[in-house]
């Protein structure tokens, strides 16, 4: 009599050789995707840290707890004067006391400015001189309690108009409305892909994630994403870590990418118009969550599109 242990074992054996040959099949697929030259995306590393988009002349409201760090991060030009104010609630803090500190830190990861001031007297940015075109970080910190509610408003400028002795203020009512720059990055004519303008995850070479060239942008599943420009379609299939992946190349060298798509909308060769629906937003290839992940090229060489975004 043949035991029912020893009817199974051939059967198990038959199903490990079906699955190692069905994975190695898998493997050799996903290594034949194809790719547009270029394409380096990481495997995510880890979660990226919160982070929330601030926009220049806006006031943003937060909160920060005790031990708690809050991200925020801009666009900037060479060139320009920012101005960062920050107004807490003492109502909403653990003591008058309670420290906070404002770390500014550059494109290249390098830290530009840092000062630790109360929720009573906050850290102020007057006037700090940008050296570089890029996306800026601006880190908040508890340390030790609760500072509470806050308001941030960033503001730029091209001329010192608080800075100069004989006119230093410590308002900004005057400056509520100046945006250094905007006539230049409305003519360069690339609008927002997605319908949620926020950044979700790791931007242009964060600090803390330096290979990622791109920028996350928030999206929901099944979210309709809009090409950036006008151009031709020159990629729209699964590529690797970028799962399903649209390119498209405009005028002057320039290109789009357009990663982790649920679905597709336009097909490789076909001209699209600026605003004209390219697909739907989804969590293909490195993804650990719904997310437009967008990059910005000119002559091959990735741009950090929050500078050119409108």
């Amino acid at each position: 009599m043949i035991s029912g242990r020893t009817r199974l074992t051939p059967l198990i054996a038959v199903a490990w050789i079906l699955a190692s040959s069905m994975l190695a099949a898998c493997n050799a697929a996903r290594a034949a995707d194809p790719v547009p030259p270029g394409g380096t995306l990481p495997p995510p590393e880890s979660t990226p840290p919160p982070q929330t988009l601030l926009l220049p002349g806006e006031s943003a409201e937060g909160e920060l707890g005790e031990g708690a760090t809050d991200r925020w991060i801009f666009a900037a030009a060479a060139g320009q004067l920012a101005t960062i104010e920050l107004w807490f609630r003492p109502s909403s803090a653990s003591g008058p006391d309670a420290q906070v500190r404002a770390t500014l830190v550059g494109p290249d990861g390098e830290t530009l400015l840092q000062e630790t001031g109360t929720v009573t007297l906050p850290p102020y940015f007057v006037e700090q001189e940008l050296d570089q075109t890029g996306s800026y970080l601006l880190r908040l910190d508890g340390p030790e309690q609760r500072p509470g509610r806050y308001t941030l408003l960033l503001t730029f400028s091209d001329e010192r108009l608080l800075t100069r002795p004989e006119i230093y203020s410590s308002t900004l009512t005057s400056l509520a409305g100046i945006q250094g720059g905007s006539e230049t990055t409305e003519s360069w004519g690339f609008v927002w892909p997605s319908p949620r303008r926020a950044i979700s995850g790791w931007f242009f070479h964060d600090p803390e994630n330096p290979d990622h060239v791109g920028l996350d942008i928030a999206a929901a599943m099944y979210d309709p994403l809009v090409a950036a420009a006008a151009g031709t379609v020159s990629f729209a299939d699964m590529a690797r870590g970028y799962g399903n992946l649209v390119v498209i190349d405009h005028t002057d060298g320039w290109q789009t990418w357009y990663a982790h798509l649920s679905s597709f909308a336009v097909v490789a060769d076909q001209e699209v118009g600026q605003g004209e629906i390219i697909g739907a937003a989804g969590s293909t290839g490195y993804s650990t969550g719904p997310h437009l992940h967008f990059e910005l090229r000119h002559q091959g060489q990735p741009m950090d599109p929050l500078i050119y975004l409108r």
